[in-house]
């Protein structure tokens, strides 16, 4: 006898066992479905529709008829989803890849959770049905175990008379929760049919926008520095956050586009300055380079014996060689970068310096080198923020997520103020981390700084052998007489269509 059906789409222990490690591991999809139980009885079966949805090769969604009345809702979310015209797309970025459902499956399920809870979509009444329907369903499953152990008892543990009136009782109470829940599900399989066909084109705008802005915050996160390759996969729950937070800044949309920008720029010039360090054997480690292989490993190239070759090529194909870890000391220090943060910089201004900014902070975790932001006002603390984290084994620095998007919010917007964010930058690349680091001065305006203070800078400099360079924001009123007293040579940010902001990110 077989236990009702509470699963829409046809699915494995496979899928079931990946979609628990999933469940398990984002909290983010936990939180979806708690929401969904206030509303359904069964929230991890709709979920699990979903994943399957997005996962298999080949979906089958089961009649109304297969499933249990509890579920019939579920059911009709789910073929919304399955027959969209526009799933084929979202498809194409999840299909059998994990890593991209744990992306994308918590907004998905949540924005169709939030589409069936809008107006009066479905009411309290035919949800209480559906609550009842799930209790007469695990009661019919209780009964029907209880009726399968009975039958499996050894002969003699009940009185003949005893052990067939308890399995008539049992049987009886099976065909009458059979009755019921069968009753239930036509009920049930009715309501869902009359849910308003306005859920049904919602949930496929839904699917339709998925993708897109999947991309576009792939993109945006990527301009800002905030989805590095050796960072580490975000989980859900924070990529969630990060793009709650993009959507509803039309400033972080900005800031990442123009970002986007200038690390185009940044980056073409800095291919084009060819580098060479010397390189010094650090450790022994497996990957599939050529160039650095042991000379064991060597050996397996040649086609004789051909066991050795095809263990080898095994060995290659998985990264699994062995092979000199040689690296070079960073050619350049750490970079301090000060923004200017006071009123004048509002608006278009402040997203050019911050956008400069963020790429020269992209710059330093190429190339391994810490990065300290700072930004700066009259009237206002210093706001301080180190911008990547530390390396792991030896790598890239990892960008701090949330310093990163601290920096592209804050915003003083007081007065100008030049020389505490000077000697702030002046300490740190001359003790402590950021020594023998270079300073970027981003900045509109004029400031005065004093004639000590200048004197100060020139036997630092010589000392501790670093470098000011300033940053112009030359859009509306600006001036440069200050910054020409204390940087080593000053851009303009219009200069982006020039070779200048090229040289001066290739120098850095």
């Amino acid at each position: 006898m077989d236990a009702p059906i509470l699963h829409s789409v046809e699915h494995d222990g496979f899928d079931r066992d990946q979609f628990s490690r999933l469940l398990e591991s984002e909290p983010a999809l936990k939180r979806v479905a708690e929401k969904a139980r206030r509303l359904l009885p069964h929230p991890e079966p709709l979920l699990m529709d979903l994943f399957c949805a997005l996962y298999k090769l080949n979906v089958i969604l089961r009649r109304p008829t297969e499933v249990a009345g509890s579920v019939q809702i579920n059911r009709r979310l789910v073929a919304a989803v399955v027959d969209s015209d526009y799933l084929a797309a979202l498809r194409a970025r999840t299909q059998l890849d994990v890593a991209a459902i744990r992306e994308a499956l918590p907004p998905l399920a949540d924005r169709i959770i939030r589409a069936l809870r809008k107006g009066d979509r479905v009411v309290a009444s035919e949800l209480i049905q559906a609550s009842e329907a799930a209790q007469d369903e695990q009661a019919l499953t209780d009964r029907i175990a209880e009726l399968e152990n009975l039958e499996n008892l050894p002969e003699g543990t009940f009185e003949p008379s005893d052990g067939g009136d308890l399995k008539a009782s049992l049987k009886r109470e099976i065909r009458n929760l059979r009755k019921k829940t069968a009753d239930a599900a036509e009920s049930q399989a009715r309501i869902a049919s009359d849910l308003p066909l306005d859920l049904d084109n919602e949930i496929e705008g839904q699917v339709r926008a998925l993708p897109e802005q999947l991309e576009a915050l792939d993109e945006q996160a990527k301009n800002l520095g905030l989805n590095v390759p050796n960072a580490g996969r975000v989980g859900a729950d924070q990529r969630l956050a990060l793009g709650e937070k993009l959507l509803a800044s039309r400033k972080l949309q900005l800031l990442a586009k123009l970002t986007g920008a200038f690390r185009e720029v940044a980056f073409e010039s800095r291919r084009r300055r060819v580098q060479r360090a010397p390189q010094a054997l650090h450790a022994v480690q497996t990957g599939q380079d050529l160039a650095r292989l042991l000379p064991s490993e060597l050996l397996g190239i040649r086609k004789n014996p051909r066991g050795r070759h095809l263990e080898w090529l095994r060995r290659y194909a998985e990264s699994a060689l062995l092979q000199y870890d040689l690296r070079a000391p960073a050619s350049r220090g750490p970079m301090v970068v000060c923004v200017d943060g006071s009123g004048s910089m509002q608006g278009s201004k402040e997203l050019w310096a911050k956008a400069v900014s963020l790429t020269l902070m992209e710059i330093a975790r190429r190339e391994r080198r810490r990065c300290l932001g700072l930004i700066f006002s009259a009237g206002h603390q210093l706001f301080e923020v180190e911008l990547l984290g530390a390396a792991k084994q030896g790598g890239r620095p990892v960008v701090s997520t949330d310093e990163v998007l601290k920096f592209a919010e804050h915003f003083p917007g007081g007065g100008t103020s030049f020389e505490e964010p000077l000697r702030r930058a002046v300490d740190a690349v001359t003790e402590g981390r950021y020594r023998r680091g270079d300073v970027v001065f981003v900045t509109d305006g004029e400031a005065r700084v004093s004639p000590e203070f200048i004197e100060t800078l020139a036997p630092l400099r010589k000392r501790h052998r670093f470098k000011i360079r300033g940053i112009l924001v030359d859009a509306g009123h600006h001036s440069a007489e200050t910054l020409a007293q204390f940087c080593d040579d000053v851009r303009t940010v219009s200069d982006l269509t020039t070779d200048g902001l090229t040289d001066l990110f290739a120098a850095v």
